[in-house]
């Protein structure tokens, strides 16, 4: 039975490793020009600043992102430099410095948007509505399996 239960689990690993290849492969910086870091970053804020606020910190973004913020800091100044975020000085203290999404960069997250998007779709078009649903709900499934036993997996290579 445990033999069994590896091969499934060494089938699985395989198809794991895969899709992380593949999703690497929609933020290459040949097809994206940006560097993969860069994307995730702006994603983040896209998806996190809200109309009403004055923006996010680096510390914030750094967290989330499980990242450090130096790398963060990096990729706002490239960021920054291309025109796809702006720095605005806290209104409430003057000393924090928050980050936002220029109206170029909003753009671009919505050319990215568009394309993944298309992309999906020609993934649904080629599973069918029903095992697409099915994929999606054990990705769920099995994402948060992997973030629940992330802290054991981490805790058992320092061991």
């Amino acid at each position: 039975m445990a033999d069994k239960l590896n091969k499934i689990a060494e089938r699985l690993m395989e198809s794991y490793f895969q899709s992380q290849v593949s999703g690497n492969a929609m933020q290459n910086r040949s097809i994206f020009n940006k560097k993969p870091g860069e994307i995730m970053v702006l994603h983040f804020i896209s998806t996190n600043e809200k109309d009403d606020s004055p923006g996010l910190m680096v510390s914030e973004i750094s967290e989330k992102l499980n990242v450090t913020s130096p790398t963060v800091t990096q990729h706002i100044n490239s960021l920054e430099a291309q025109e796809l975020v702006q720095r605005h000085a806290d209104p409430a203290d003057r000393r924090i410095v928050r980050i936002r999404l220029s109206d170029k960069g909003k753009a671009y997250i919505r050319l990215i948007h568009e394309a993944r998007l298309a992309m999906f779709v020609g993934l649904v078009q080629h599973l069918g509505e029903e095992e697409s649903l099915r994929f999606a709900e054990t990705m769920k499934k099995a994402s948060d399996y992997m973030l629940q036993q992330r802290e054991k997996y981490i805790r058992s290579l320092s061991d």
